[in-house]
């Protein structure tokens, strides 16, 4: 079984079902239920029942939700249909046969013209069996559906965020164009822009809400595929409207340090650095991020001096 392999989750569901039905066996058929109750096998017929009964439901749990993981229904059809009705219903009504003939015969010496189980309450155990097994179907596709809904919704919503990356507003694109113009990413340095007047606030979009945020609060900033992406010091994360070329040019100089043509760094955010091969550097950042950042020779210098201001 692989490590996303995991039972259904339902305990108390399978006990007081366990519950009940061995009393349902127990009083089955019975024209006097005081007469059941005083009656000498009461108690062991009830918690044999109950016993049973319990195997049973967590049998088909289990073995349920491991074929859902290997054999989903959606893509094995045929194949789900018959594992499910060997392993869920066949074997489990041999078992129940087996555990009776155990019971009743072996152990209570009855014989089996005095045992009425195999033709009054066997037939509805396998009902019984059929049942629960179309229960955890039954879920099983409830639950997909659920989870297709989901991730509809999160297609819908990153969609439309794209679009708002993409569309964006006329200005941004203009100042983007220019500064696209202009030398590369890599060179690119906050001192050039020291007169522009530096922004307190951006704006982060999510789904179709435009989120103002305190530049204070952005550990960093990054360039993922072909969108900007910020993660504050709260390890939340949100795509701007803004390149990393434009950021360069409104956020503060003595705040924000541009590591390379993917990071831009809050200096807040740099826990610790470690020297690398050819005079780069390796900064450590905080909230912690997957690669280190790495900064190239000709930047550390850059780099170290922006510390010290």
């Amino acid at each position: 079984m692989n490590a996303g392999f995991a039972p259904y989750r339902d305990f108390w569901v399978r006990f007081i079902t366990s519950i009940v039905l061995a009393f349902f066996f127990v009083f089955i058929g019975s024209d006097s239920i005081s007469d059941i109750i005083n009656g000498k096998y009461f108690i062991q017929d009830t918690l044999s029942g109950f016993v049973l009964t319990f195997i049973v439901t967590s049998y088909i749990n289990i073995i349920t939700a491991y074929l859902d993981i290997h054999y989903s229904w959606n893509k094995f059809l045929a194949t789900r249909l018959i594992y499910q009705l060997i392993a869920g219903v066949i074997i489990v009504a041999v078992f129940v046969l087996a555990y009776m003939y155990t019971y009743l015969i072996v152990l209570l010496g009855f014989s089996k013209t005095e045992v009425t189980f195999f033709t009054t309450e066997f037939p509805i155990s396998i009902l019984f069996i059929v049942f629960w097994n179309l229960l955890y179907v039954g879920y099983y596709f409830y639950r997909e559906n659920k989870t297709q809904k989901k991730e509809l919704e999160n297609l819908q919503e990153q969609l439309f965020t794209f679009q708002n990356v993409i569309t964006g507003d006329e200005s941004i694109h203009a100042s983007s164009t220019t500064i696209n113009t202009e030398e590369p990413a890599d060179e690119n340095d906050f001192s050039a822009n020291a007169t522009t007047t530096k922004l307190k606030i951006l704006i982060a979009v999510a789904g179709n809400k435009n989120i103002p945020i305190p530049v204070e609060t952005i550990a960093f900033f990054y360039k993922s595929g072909n969108y900007t992406t910020l993660r504050t010091f709260q390890s939340d994360t949100y795509l701007l409207n803004h390149s990393l070329d434009e950021l360069v040019s409104i956020l503060e100089e003595s705040l924000f340090f541009r590591a390379n043509r993917q990071f831009i760094i809050n200096l807040n955010a740099c826990r610790f650095f470690t020297n690398e091969e050819n005079g780069k550097l390796a900064l450590h950042l905080f909230p912690e991020n997957e690669e280190d950042v790495i900064i190239s020779q000709k930047r550390a210098p850059v780099f170290k001096e922006w510390l010290n201001k």
